[in-house]
């Protein structure tokens, strides 16, 4: 854990002087931040894959560099207002979009844990959640795992599935590397 304003004022990647005006608070560094890491590293690579893995070539006109320059030196009440996000742009889209189609929830990119767990990942759970594997790792604390699975076997959902998927992958991960 870092010490209290130690690295209030260190400059970072982050940070670029050409960029700095007026509208630039804390909460747009943080959007910055979420788009130079967040995006590119881990929402952007699932779109290319998940694009990819059916011959489609996935296009973000939103990301063209001169449109996130310009949204970025934008004050803050036109990219969120209250609970709104995306301000400015929703209300563009809105002359041309249905609102129902805007108004719709986000979906993510969940993983069908119930489905594998019930099926291809079954044996896996078996294998690396028993209790001898559990317990010639050092690192886990094997008692709770054991009753997570317990729970998870007999009464499988979403919530129960989500809990036993760090053991499962750490457990498999260990074997592979450490082992």
């Amino acid at each position: 854990m870092l010490k209290p304003g130690k690295y209030h004022n260190t400059k970072t990647y982050f940070d670029s002087r050409n960029l700095i005006n007026d509208n630039n608070d804390d909460f747009s560094k943080i959007l910055a931040m979420d788009y130079k890491t967040y995006l590119a590293d881990d929402i952007l690579v699932k779109v290319d894959r998940s694009s990819m893995s059916v011959a489609l070539e996935g296009r973000e006109p939103f990301l063209d560099h001169r449109i996130i320059e310009w949204v970025a030196q934008l004050p803050m009440n036109l990219k969120i207002r209250g609970k709104e996000k995306k301000y400015l742009l929703k209300n563009i889209a809105h002359r041309y979009i249905p609102e129902e189609m805007l108004r719709k929830p986000k979906m993510g990119f969940g993983i069908p844990m119930m489905i594998w767990f019930k099926d291809e990942l079954i044996e896996l759970i078996n294998e690396f959640l028993s209790e001898d594997a559990l317990r010639r790792n050092e690192f886990l604390n094997a008692s709770y795992i054991l009753r997570l699975k317990k729970k998870f076997l007999e009464n499988p959902n979403e919530e129960e599935a989500h809990k036993m998927w760090l053991p499962l992958m750490f457990q498999m991960w260990w074997k592979r590397w450490m082992d």
